[in-house]
């Protein structure tokens, strides 16, 4: 009997959360299916074919340490990409620190 009180509190706590889920809401998308954050910036760069190329074998090698990947990437890019990623990612930084307004 002890087992009631206890099934009767974890079905009143989690009918809420049944109840609030849209039957017709689409589900989130699970970490693989994700986008990876940094290729926007990447095509921004006008990567020629070669580069692609090497960031796609930077990405494979490097795929369990990110910081070994991020110092391989930028290496494989030109000064002036470098700066123009530099300011592309800066420029996001502050729209994210932004008040949304609305």
């Amino acid at each position: 009997m002890r087992r009631l009180p206890a099934l009767l509190l974890a079905a009143a706590l989690g009918l809420p959360a049944f109840a609030a889920q849209d039957p017709q809401a689409p589900p989130p998308p699970s970490p693989q299916a994700r986008p990876h954050r940094g290729r926007g910036d990447l095509k921004a760069l006008g990567l020629t074919e070669e580069q692609k190329q090497k960031l796609k074998e930077i990405r494979q090698q490097y795929a369990h340490d990110p910081e070994g990947r991020r110092k391989a990437l930028m290496e494989a890019l030109t000064p002036e990409q470098r700066e123009k990623l530099k300011e592309i990612r800066r420029h996001r930084r502050e729209q994210q620190r932004a008040p949304q307004g609305g």
